[in-house]
């Protein structure tokens, strides 16, 4: 029982007859089925154990949505009448296991589609007592005493999970009292009904008036397609058997839905078939489709079945009386008898006619003289104005002003008709997402993660057109923020709201003025990171900095002495050293163990231009622009290097558009316009990257591309502030946001530590990849 659901308060009265009003909804274009029953037992034994009421909705375009809200009806009556030596309360518990293994079946034989958007309320009333089960949006109201309360109150969780074995399992109980009103209804109801109107509406009316008025109202709605209402009172027979009903227990808003029949998974058939027997020409259409349920015949069935009282629908009144039986006589009224009821004869319609004629020439003659009059008036007030100086222009401007009234006012009518519309649309919209949602959360139990994330997909689309409206604003932004952090679970996404730098490099300015003048600004190029510090190259300055991540303290690590040489490029070669590239071109390497730089030289010939510099391995690899290549060295046992083949043949290769480069032994060339090339022993292979799940953006300007043999393919989104994740092979995995990084300028990922790096101005930043 759900904790925070309001319970009917317990009292004791006596026996307790019910009167019941209904309102059916369909839309020939709208996907979905609702539906709203009550049923009660033929015989007395079967009547003492009381009745059952259903309000049914699901959101789902399945064909099969009907069938399985018939199916679950079938299966909760057949198990509450199963074992009348129980207790209401028992066989109501037991008829709803036998529901939950039912919808559970349906959904491990693939239907699942409805998981997520049934809304429904299953009531049973035996005497006082009233036990009722709820799900989802569906909702149940008592009017007791002039008071509304919401009894399915806290029983919805918005983005609630739960499993189909589970469905049906918010359950409350409690006792009605005489002159109660109970509203059991859909939620798409008090989107064009406020509580309070309902309240009167009830309070004022029987249910079956009240049912009608409410059918009335919502016809005006263009949008109605799943709105189902059980409007039930509770009272002593003698006092509903003094009130006659005056209107039709069930009303239609729009045309009876036509249920095509198909087949809903299931365990196996709990009602048998069921044909109608022969028809009776006595009896009207009405009294033919009130008995058809009543009077069907078993057929095709392999085994005999048990002999039960199969319930049917209810009728306007149930009077709860054992010994009293209700015997109804109808006859088909025929066309004379219409005919004598009303008393006209030839005679009094042709007087009639003569009579309407009259009536409609003294009303054209009236009309006339009002039309010649206003006419006359208005060619007197003409003539006055043009006798006055500028007459002409004053009428003109008269003119213009009528004119400019006419439309305006159109335009405000067609303001206010666009306005009701939209206000529909949105609401409609929002539903619509709300559903998705949940829908989403149940596909997510079924670890369904692509259903998962296309259904939130579409309900964020839903919800951000229900943002334009100002009814649902408010509710659409609450429902966005949550469909956010939904989707970003679902797509691995993290997101980073004012990150702090690790590191301000700035911090080192005075020592840098000391050492190089005060003229002498801080600046940072590329990023190294060993063992969890955070190397970088100051290109103006020649001067290598270092942060010590255990003490959080910045230093000037080296520095290159050289009047005609400058830093360029730097990677890190194994886990103690690491290489540098200088403009002109140059190689020096930096033991970190000692802290000594020198120069290393080749054995032969002259270093290479690189715009990008990688060491992989024992190996250096150069990307060069200007002449489309990438240079590769080989480390020798003397530490000097050897110049190997270029890794691609002449004309090979465009890489005149780089701008970075990755490798993990293939080689990723980033150029722009976002183009990933994928190269393996100078071929070029297939790769391609996925797209990004909706609704994140498309890759905007990728500036930066990261890799290693240990690790996945890293891209530095400058334009959407990310860093977005790719296996190997191209497929998403995930994405890093961040809100105040303003133009990074390099990137590095160490998965050993679970950290990105990224450097902009002179900070550095970190963001934990878990």
């Amino acid at each position: 029982m759900n904790e925070n659901a309001e319970t009917i308060p317990t009292v004791t009265k006596p026996s307790l007859a019910a009167r019941i009003g209904k309102v059916l909804s369909h839309h020939a274009t709208k996907s979905g089925f609702s539906t709203a029953l009550v049923y009660e037992p033929d015989e007395a034994a079967f009547l003492e154990h009381g009745s059952l009421y259903f309000v049914i909705d699901i959101a789902s375009p399945s064909p099969l949505s009907a069938d399985i809200a018939y199916n679950l009806i079938d299966i909760i009556k057949e198990e509450y009448y199963s074992d009348l030596a129980l207790s209401a309360g028992e066989s109501f518990e037991n008829a709803l296991k036998a529901a939950n293994s039912e919808l559970a079946a349906i959904a491990k034989e693939g239907e699942k589609d409805w998981i997520g958007k049934m809304n429904i309320i299953v009531a049973a009333v035996q005497g006082k007592n009233m036990f009722i089960v709820q799900r989802g949006t569906a909702e149940a109201h008592l009017l007791r005493q002039g008071n509304m309360t919401n009894l399915s109150k806290g029983m919805y969780t918005p983005g609630e999970t739960y499993r189909p074995e589970e469905t049906l399992s918010n359950l409350i109980e409690g006792e009605i009292e005489v002159e109660d009103k109970i509203v059991v209804s859909t939620s798409e109801l008090f989107y064009y009904i406020s509580i309070d109107n309902l309240k009167r509406l009830i309070a004022n009316n029987t249910p079956a008036q009240a049912a009608k008025s409410l059918a009335t109202m919502l016809e005006q709605e263009d949008e109605i397609n799943r709105t189902s209402v059980l409007i039930s009172e509770f009272n002593t027979p003698e006092l509903l058997s003094q009130e006659e009903e005056t209107g039709p227990s069930e009303n239609w808003v729009g045309k009876p839905a036509a249920i095509k029949s198909k087949t809903a998974p299931r365990r196996a058939r709990v009602w048998p078939a069921v044909a109608p027997k022969e028809i009776n020409k006595s009896q009207t259409v009405e009294e033919a489709m009130d008995t058809t349920d009543e009077t069907a015949e078993i057929v095709d069935e392999p085994t005999q079945a048990k002999e039960k009282s199969h319930p049917r629908e209810r009728e306007a009144i149930v009077i709860k009386e054992e010994e009293e039986t209700l015997k109804t006589k109808r006859s088909a009224p025929s066309i004379r008898s219409y005919q004598t009821k009303v008393g006209f004869d030839s005679d009094k319609l042709k007087n009639i006619g003569d009579i309407t004629l009259k009536i409609v020439k003294a009303t054209g003659l009236i009309l006339l003289a009002i039309a010649d009059i206003i006419a006359t008036f208005v060619a007197n007030v003409v003539k006055q104005i043009r006798k006055q100086p500028n007459g002409d222009k004053i009428l003109i401007g008269i003119a213009v002003v009528l004119a400019a009234v006419i439309v305006v006012s159109t335009f405000a009518l067609a303001r206010g008709y666009s306005g009701r519309v939209s206000t529909r649309q949105a609401t409609a919209a929002l539903t619509e997402a709300q559903q998705k949602r949940d829908a989403a959360q149940a596909s997510l139990i079924y670890e369904d993660v692509v259903r998962t994330r296309t259904l939130l997909a579409e309900a964020y689309v839903l919800a951000e057109s229900a943002t334009t409206n100002a009814r649902t604003e408010k509710e659409a932004a609450l429902l966005l923020a949550d469909l956010r952090e939904q989707l970003d679970d679902v797509s691995a996404v993290n997101r980073f709201t004012g990150v702090q730098p690790l590191v301000d490099f700035d911090v080192l300015s005075a020592q840098l003025a000391s050492s190089a003048g005060s003229e002498a600004a801080v600046q940072i190029g590329e990023l190294v990171i060993l063992g969890g510090n955070v190397y970088t190259i100051d290109p103006s300055n020649n001067k290598v900095y270092k942060f010590k991540t255990s003490s959080g303290e910045a230093v000037i690590s080296n520095s290159l002495v050289s009047s005609n040489k400058a830093l360029s490029l730097a990677s890190a070669m194994g886990d103690s050293e690491i290489i540098f590239y200088t403009v002109p071109p140059s190689i020096y390497s930096l033991n970190l163990v000692n802290n000594s730089m020198v120069n290393v030289p080749l054995d032969e010939g002259d270093w290479n231009n690189a715009d990008n510099l990688i060491a992989y391995t024992d190996k250096l690899y150069f990307l060069d622009r200007v002449n489309s290549q990438i240079w590769k060295y080989k480390k020798t046992p003397d530490s000097q290097y050897t110049q190997i083949a270029a890794y691609f043949e002449t004309g090979a290769a465009d890489l005149t558009k780089a701008l970075d480069f990755a490798i993990d032994g293939n080689i990723f060339v980033l150029s722009d316009g976002n183009i990933i090339e994928k190269y393996l022993g100078g071929e070029k292979i297939e790769f391609a990257l996925a797209e990004l799940p909706h609704p994140y953006p498309a890759l905007g300007n990728i500036t930066h591309i990261y890799t290693d043999a240990a690790s996945q393919l890293y891209l530095l989104d400058a334009t959407n502030n990310r860093v977005v994740k790719y296996d190997k092979e191209g497929t998403y995995l995930g994405q890093y946001i961040y809100d105040n990084i303003e133009n990074p300028q390099d990137l590095f990922v160490d998965e050993a530590t679970g950290y990105i790096y990224l450097s902009a101005g002179t900070s550095v930043y970190r963001l934990p990849l878990e």
